[in-house]
C-alpha cells in the first residue's frame, strides 16, 4: 500500500515537472516569435517606405517626362505656324508678282508697238528694215539708239585701212595664244616714246612666226613706227605710233572687230535661214539718261544677244553690264563678257555675282557658231 501511494506521489511529482517544463517552452517560443515577428514587422515598415520613395521618384520622373513633351509639342506646333506663315506670305509674294509680271508684259507689248511706230515713220534711209527689230526691243526698254545708221551703210563707208584693220584683228583672235606675249608688250608700252625689245628665245617657232607677222603687218599699216627682229638673238623690237588710230586700235578695238567678223562670217554662211541684224558700237542713251556704246548687239530669229570687249580691266563697269542686262531682260546665255585674261574663278565670281558670262578670246568662235546654229 505504501508502494502504491509512492508510484502515485511519483507520478504526480513527473507530471507537475512536465507541465512546468512545457509551460517554459512555451514561453520561449513565444518570446521567439514575438521577436520575430518585430524583426518583421521592421522590414515591412522599410520596405513600405523604400517603396513609397522610389514611387515618389518615378512619379517624379513621369512629370517631368510630361512637362518636356508638352513644351517639344508646343513647339512643334509653333513651328508649324511659323511655316504655314511664310507659306502664306509667300503665296502672296508670288501672287503679286505674277499680278506685276502681267502688267510689265502689257506695258512691254504696248512699248514695243509705240516703238515699233514710231521707227517705221522716220524718212526712208534713216534706219534700215533689219534693224528695226533691235530698235523696237531696245526703245522698248526706254534705250534710245542715238544714231541710226544702217550697219549696211556703215559697212560701206569701211574703207581699205578699216578692211586691212579687220584682217589684222582676225589674225589677232584666231592666234590669241600664240601673239598673246606680243600684243601684252605692245599694250604696256602705249604712250611711252622708246622702243619696246621683246626676247623671244624659249618660245616655239609658231610663237616667233606669228609674233613676227604680226608686228610686219602693224608696222605696213604704220600702227609701228619701227620694227626688227634678230634671228640670233631672237629679240623684237618695235616701237609704237603715236597716232590716235593706233592707240584705239590696240587698246581694244581689234578685239571688237574680232568679235563682229566672227559674227558676220557664220550669220552669212547661213543665209536666208536665219532672220538676222546687228548693231555695233552704237551709241544709245540708257534709262537713267546716262550715255553708253554698246560693243555689238544683234538678234538671231528673234532672240537677242549682247556681247560686250574687254582688253584690260572691266571692273569699273561690270556693274553696269549687270544692270543694263536686267534691264533689256536679257539672261547669262545672252550676255557675254569678252575677257584676253579670264580664268576659272573669274568666270564664277562674274556668273554669280553679275549673271553675266565671261569667255575668252579662244572662245569667241565656238560661242558665235552655236548661237548663229541654234
Amino acid at each position: 500500500m505504501t508502494l502504491l501511494l509512492g508510484l502515485l506521489i511519483g507520478l504526480a511529482i513527473g507530471f507537475c515537472l512536465g507541465v512546468y517544463t512545457c509551460r517554459l517552452t512555451q514561453r520561449a517560443d513565444s518570446q521567439l516569435l514575438d521577436e520575430i515577428l518585430r524583426k518583421l514587422q521592421a522590414d515591412l515598415e522599410g520596405f513600405k517606405l523604400h517603396i513609397s520613395e522610389s514611387l515618389s521618384e518615378s512619379y517624379q520622373n513621369f512629370l517631368q517626362h510630361l512637362a518636356e513633351y508638352r513644351s517639344q509639342l508646343v513647339k512643334n506646333i509653333s513651328n508649324q505656324q511659323n511655316i504655314l506663315s511664310r507659306l502664306l506670305e509667300s503665296t502672296e509674294k508670288i501672287s503679286q508678282n505674277l499680278s506685276s509680271s502681267s502688267s510689265l508684259q502689257k506695258t512691254k507689248e504696248t512699248n514695243e508697238r509705240t516703238a515699233g511706230a514710231r521707227l517705221k515713220s522716220l524718212p526712208p534711209g534713216t534706219i534700215s528694215l533689219e534693224q528695226v527689230k533691235i530698235g523696237v526691243f531696245l526703245w522698248s526698254r526706254d534705250i534710245r539708239m542715238k544714231n541710226l545708221i544702217p550697219s549696211s551703210k556703215k559697212a560701206d563707208a569701211e574703207g581699205e585701212l578699216d578692211n586691212k584693220l579687220n584682217w589684222i584683228s582676225n589674225l589677232m583672235g584666231q592666234r590669241y595664244s600664240l601673239i598673246e606675249k606680243l600684243y601684252k608688250e605692245i599694250k604696256s608700252g602705249i604712250g611711252e616714246e622708246k622702243a619696246l625689245t621683246l626676247c623671244l628665245k624659249g618660245n616655239s617657232p609658231e610663237v616667233i612666226s606669228y609674233s613676227c607677222q604680226l608686228a610686219s603687218t602693224l608696222h605696213k599699216v604704220n600702227f609701228l613706227e619701227e620694227y626688227n627682229y634678230s634671228k640670233s638673238s631672237k629679240n623684237l623690237r618695235v616701237k609704237l605710233s603715236k597716232s590716235t588710230e593706233a592707240i584705239k586700235f590696240l587698246s581694244g578695238d581689234w578685239l571688237e572687230r574680232y568679235v563682229k567678223q566672227q559674227l558676220i562670217k557664220f550669220a552669212r554662211e547661213q543665209g536666208q535661214k536665219i532672220d538676222f541684224s546687228y548693231i555695233a558700237n552704237e551709241e544709245v542713251t540708257l534709262p537713267d539718261g546716262s550715255d553708253f556704246e554698246i560693243d555689238l548687239f544683234f538678234h538671231i530669229n528673234n532672240r537677242f544677244y549682247w556681247i560686250e570687249s574687254k582688253t584690260g580691266s572691266y571692273r569699273d563697269c561690270i556693274e553696269k553690264y549687270s544692270w543694263l542686262a536686267s534691264e533689256m531682260g536679257l539672261g547669262p546665255d545672252q550676255v557675254f563678257l569678252v575677257l584676253a585674261d579670264v580664268d576659272q574663278e573669274t568666270r564664277s565670281r562674274i556668273y554669280s555675282s553679275y549673271n553675266l558670262s565671261a569667255i575668252s578670246v579662244e572662245e569667241v568662235e565656238s560661242l558665235l557658231y552655236r548661237i548663229v546654229r541654234r
